[in-house]
Order: structure tokens, then sequence, then C-alpha cells
């Protein structure tokens, strides 16, 4: 076996520990890890990252028509969206905010230089109408994602080649690199309440790469222990982030596993799901450790799944007893899933759970 340990970094001391062990004794022995990618092997969320540079720098390839049909697909129009209220305290449904998004992206489409206006970015950008389609769209994103499964973060990319989403995917990632980690809020303006009224939400800047599970990845690899990655952002996004050699991680292009649309005849995209894979979201993940990546490992369990939110627990207490868990407490509510297995770790040495300060994007030890 290669002498290769793990570098010090900020690990805290049990996770290094009970990690070089684990190298240790699966060595070259056809075994492999599962890694979540979000807020697992990076800092943030990649997904989040692309829809938020869609977003402020206006790329879409869909006409106001289709951008219409895309914000409903898969989408409950009438029920009243749960734990959402604008800031009048009063419940929305997704019919509400579509109708007011239909009519600030058709303003879009008609008066930006990059659709069919004259205006550039920068003026598009300090109109009210610029305003109300990014807080409402993050606000309708926020609130779907949970109430129906539906990503409108994956969904907007309709009318992109994957090469196209590729390319975009690689300048959102250098971007959100390059951005400064902060939480902002934003609030639609009270000239276009529409059919939603006003509406407050907060999202996410900043990318950060992970030094430590940089070098995990690449001590496994060393040690024939093979790493895949399981996300339930965007193949296509992940794929960039994970296998581009300088983004430091460097796994392989087959071993991404991660959500797919379904190409039209013109080889593009469109909002609706690839169901001939497993979507690897919940019990999705664990899914696709069975069916995709178990079969080349003599159908073993994994030796390592890595993640951090109720999207991993599924795959994490599917091999609970045969994995070793490495959690990345993210401060999660006191009543997701993910929260039973760090409490877990108090009494089970086979759940690691790692620190990570939101403000600088780095491990804590």
């Amino acid at each position: 076996m290669s002498e290769s340990i793990l570098q010090d970094g900020r690990w805290n001391a049990q996770s290094k520990r009970m990690l070089e062990k684990l190298i240790k004794e699966s060595a070259f022995s056809n075994n492999y890890a599962v890694f979540d990618w979000d807020d697992t092997c990076i800092f943030s969320d990649t997904q989040n990252n692309l829809f938020l540079y869609q977003i402020e720098h206006l790329i879409f390839n869909v006409t106001p028509a289709s951008f219409s049909d895309i914000i409903r697909t898969g989408v409950p129009q009438n029920e009243v969206l749960p734990n959402v209220c604008n800031v009048a305290g009063e419940p929305l449904t997704a019919k509400m905010l579509s109708e007011d998004l239909d009519k600030s992206y058709k303003f879009l489409y008609n008066t930006y230089e990059g659709f069919k206006g004259r205006m550039s970015l920068k003026e598009i950008k300090a109109t009210d109408e610029f305003c109300d389609f990014k807080a409402k769209l993050m606000f309708l994103t926020g609130g779907l994602f949970y109430f129906c499964g539906v990503d409108l973060s994956q969904a907007t990319a309709t009318g992109m080649t994957l090469d196209e989403l590729a390319l975009i995917a690689g300048r959102s990632i250098d971007w959100g690199l390059n951005a400064p980690i902060s939480y902002p809020a934003i609030e639609s303006p009270a000239s276009l309440r529409g059919k939603a009224g006003v509406v407050r939400t907060s999202f996410q800047t900043g990318l950060r790469v992970q030094s430590e599970m940089q070098n995990l990845i690449s001590v496994l690899n060393a040690n024939g222990i093979e790493t895949y990655v399981c996300s339930a952002s965007h193949e296509s996004c992940i794929r960039v982030f994970a296998t581009n050699e300088k983004y430091g991680y460097c796994i392989k292009n087959e071993n991404i596993f991660a959500r797919k649309k379904l190409l039209d005849e013109n080889g593009k995209l469109t909002p609706h799901q690839d169901m001939s894979v497993p979507s690897t979201w919940r019990e999705g993940k664990a899914l696709a450790i069975k069916t995709q990546m178990a079969p080349l490992h003599e159908n073993k369990a994994p030796i390592l799944i890595a993640g951090d939110s109720d999207g991993d627990f599924y795959m994490m207490n599917e091999y609970k007893h045969n994995a070793l868990l490495l959690i990345f407490d993210c401060n999660r509510s006191t009543d997701s899933k993910i929260r039973t297995l760090i409490r877990d770790a108090e009494k089970n040495n086979h759940i690691l759970v790692q620190k990570r300060n939101p403000q600088t994007g780095y491990m804590e030890n």
C-alpha cells in the first residue's frame, strides 16, 4: 500500500484518524467511496451558484412563452405553498408568483439587448422589472423544492445544449470562486406588487474549494479506492467542477452521478427529468449506489459516504452499518433527518462530524 496519509488541513483529530485507518484497512480491495458534492466536497452550492449567475447575467435560451411553461412544469399551481408568505403575511400559490414572473420576463426579453431589445445589462439590472424577476424567481424556486421536488434552478437551463450548459457552468464556477461569501437579502419592488405582492428572500454568494477534500479524494484514489460523486445538482454542472484538473478534484468523468434532464430532438435540454436513471436526490441516492455503483464493486457497500443534508440522509442511513459516514454539519434544523445521524455520532465512532465556518468557507478542527 502507498504510504500516503492525509494532510493535516483543518480536519478535527477524530475525523482524520478514522479516515486514515479506513484507507489503510481498505486499500486495493475493489472498494469505493461516495461523496455528495455541494456543501460536502466544496463550500456552498454549485447549482445555486449557476442559477444566480444566470439571473445576474440574464442567460436564458427561451422565449417568454417557453419560460412560462418551464416555471409551471410539474408544479401544482393552485395549492398554497407551505411556509411561504409575502411580506404582508399572505399565503401564496405558485400560480400567483408565476403570473408575475410571466410579466417581468416578457419585459426583460423585449428590452434587454441580449434578447430582443436595446438596453444594456447594466441598464436592465437597474429596472424594477429585473428586481421583481430576480426576487420572485428565487423566492418561487426556494418554495418549490421541498413542496413538489421541482428544482427551477435546473429547469432554467432549458433550451441549452449540454455543451452550452457546461460552458456557462464553468464560467459560473470561476465567478463564484472569486465572489465574496455573503448572505444578502432581496425584496421585490412595491411598484410591481402584481398577484403575489411584495416578497423577500435571501441567498448565498461565493464558492470555495476544500483542500482537505481534494486531498482525501486523491489519497483514496492513490490507494485503489474508487471515488464517486452522487449529487442532486445537474450532472453537466457537477461534472465541470469535479473532473476538471484546474479545480483540484480530478474525479473520473464516468464516476459522476447526478440529475439529468431529457433532451429534445435538437439536442437541447428540456425541463423534464430523465427517469431512465435514478434521480439522485433523497431515496434516489441510495438507489444509485445500489444499481449503478455497487455492481462495479462485487455488489459491496461503499466504505465511506460523505454528505451534509437530508438529501444525503437516505444513502447514509441505508449503509450506516457498512460505511464510515462523514457528515458536514451545516447547522441544519433540529428536526432534520441528518440531525439524527449527527446526534448518533456521540455514541457511534463510525459517524464523523466535521464543522465548517460559514463566513470563511473553511473547515474547522
